[in-house]
């Protein structure tokens, strides 16, 4: 190819990555010239661009109809123990590797470009962070997998090496993120990765896999603990973030994920600009046909307006089939901003009319819980329009971090009332809840049946946890971590809202019961591709 056609070529991916949220294509790194291409910083950006559409969020809500929030009109065969083993593909496929692989095509061969050192070593950071990336989610789904650190041709004998321990490669992981927040800026104004965005994420790698190692029985856990703690805090100390409120705790929370513009929000670590007519998505759309729900053991959940778990409530009004409202009053006022009410607005026209739905619903194609999700949903006409929503989305938030820490913090016994004050209870303050202390000072009869015993105090934290990143996808990681899969056996992780034609919760999956097996904690490798290197082993459990 020649070289104007190589740069040609790659304007359109610079161009995809700007205006075009569903291009997924890559730049095929073999067909680069290498003498003629590594020439300059400009190089290196455009190369980095194609990564960058894989930092998006906007449909992370369906990841929680595999877990105990939410209830899919069909079941999620993974979880329901129906999964077979593939006989190719299953994100361990050839090209399931083709990003790792242009991430390891760059690294080997941008030192030939030649500029301001500084610039080069931004767009390295920037591709040593998506290394990570890909590879993170490859740990999360398999555990052990070959770390390969250079781009492989198809006769190359590190194709069939065994698959490295999770612990090396983890840690290679955590290097990686290490060089690329020495290298990114501290801001960017171009919504283009930051140290601070990689540090987030380091949070979020050490704190799952220190958990994982603990409740896993893998041991060496407290280094990775002390890990995400210490990125935590480089974010919190920075300064740089908070959590977005005008002070009203009935509608800040809701109000945070339908706003079309967060430049300037001080929650957004990272947020993914959308424009119209240039790059828009269709997450309204999908919110508004979802086909899922919120479970009643999620709603329940939520404490009471003085921060008691319904079950010793004296506040709480319970449930009723003449109003459904009632299990909502004085209640965290977060669950309104995450679980639609008939009492707000789920379309207002072009002309302003404000039109409201009936709850609860039990339809499959929109609401199959009863319990409608609310949250990341905007009732307005333009928003509702297909694939034309402008609204930006959050890449990494603040709050994320802040319990990120508290979390680290309470799992290493070092958790203080101003670890608290600095995380947990701005997250309450916000909603207009009590604060959360290191005696918690009450039992929860209904407490969860974790499989491994925690204090009164972790089970807090993963309560605020579930319920401000609710239908942000992390539930599922959680539970894994957490060594907590069979938490989904519990008939209320697919019970809906109460009936009123019946006055019986709505049962999802009559005549199912859902068993947790422990194989499931990691997916399957194909089965071609252990036939093709017999020297990668499967994981437990599984068989052909």
């Amino acid at each position: 190819m020649k070289i104007k056609n190589i740069k040609y070529l790659l304007v359109l991916v610079l161009l995809n990555f700007g205006c075009n949220d569903e291009f997924m294509d890559r730049f095929p790194p073999d067909k680069v010239n290498d003498a003629n291409y590594w020439k300059t910083p400009g190089d290196l950006r455009t190369f980095a661009n194609q990564f960058y559409p894989d930092l998006i969020t906007s449909g992370n809500w369906t990841k929680d109809n595999m877990t105990d929030n939410q209830a899919p009109a069909n079941r999620i065969a993974f979880v329901w123990n129906e999964y077979v083993v593939p006989a190719s593909g299953g994100n361990w496929g050839k090209s399931d590797w083709a990003d790792i692989r242009s991430c390891n095509f760059f690294l080997q061969r941008y030192q030939t470009v030649e500029g301001d050192p500084e610039e080069i070593g931004r767009y390295v950071g920037e591709v040593k962070f998506f290394r990570a990336w890909y590879y993170f989610d490859k740990v999360r789904m398999f555990g052990d997998v070959p770390w390969l650190n250079q781009d492989l041709n198809i006769d190359s004998e590190e194709l069939f090496i065994e698959r490295t321990s999770r612990k090396t490669v983890v840690d290679s992981i955590l290097q990686d993120l290490d060089d690329a927040i020495g290298q990114l800026p501290e801001t960017s104004g171009e919504e283009r990765l930051t140290k601070y965005a990689a540090q987030a994420f380091k949070s979020r790698v050490a704190l799952y896999e220190g958990t994982w190692r603990k409740y896993h029985n893998l041991g060496d856990f407290e280094g990775l603990l002390q890990q995400a703690v210490g990125a935590s805090q480089e974010v919190i100390n920075s300064g740089m973030f908070e959590l977005y409120t005008t002070g009203n705790p009935q509608k800040d929370y809701n109000d945070l994920f339908v706003m079309d513009d967060l430049a300037g929000n001080k929650e957004a670590i990272m947020f993914k600009r959308y424009t119209e007519d240039l790059l828009m998505h269709n997450r309204v759309r999908q919110l508004g046909e979802a086909g899922s729900g919120f479970t009643k053991d999620f709603v329940d959940t939520y404490l009471d307006i003085n921060g008691l778990p319904i079950s010793i409530s004296n506040v709480y009004e319970g449930e009723s089939v003449s109003d459904y409202l009632r299990e909502f009053r004085n209640r965290d006022p977060r669950m309104r901003q995450t679980v639609y009410t008939p009492d707000q607005p789920y379309h207002i026209t072009d002309d302003g009319e404000i039109q409201y739905q009936h709850a609860p619903q039990f339809d499959n194609g929109m609401t199959f819980t009863g319990y409608r999700i609310y949250k990341m949903f905007s009732p307005t006409q333009r928003d509702f329009e297909y694939q034309r929503n402008t609204i930006d989305e959050f890449i990494f938030r603040y709050a994320e971090v802040l319990l990120n820490f508290a979390e680290a913090k309470a799992e290493l016994g070092e958790l203080t009332q101003q670890d608290l004050d600095d995380s947990i209870n701005l997250l309450r303050e916000r909603a207009g809840m009590p604060g959360l202390t290191p005696n918690v000072g009450f039992v929860d009869p209904d407490w969860p049946a974790w499989e491994v015993s925690i204090s009164a105090l972790l089970n807090e934290i993963r309560r605020e946890r579930r319920i401000e990143l609710a239908a942000e996808g992390f539930r599922f990681d959680d539970l894994m971590r957490w060594s907590a899969g069979r938490l989904l056996e519990n008939p209320e992780t697919y019970l809906g809202a109460l009936d009123p034609e019946t006055a019986e919760f709505r049962v999802l999956y009559p005549g199912r019961n859902r068993v947790w097996i422990d194989k499931l904690y990691l997916y399957p490798i194909p089965s071609q591709e252990i036939a093709l290197n017999p020297n990668i082993s499967q994981n437990p459990g599984w068989t052909p």
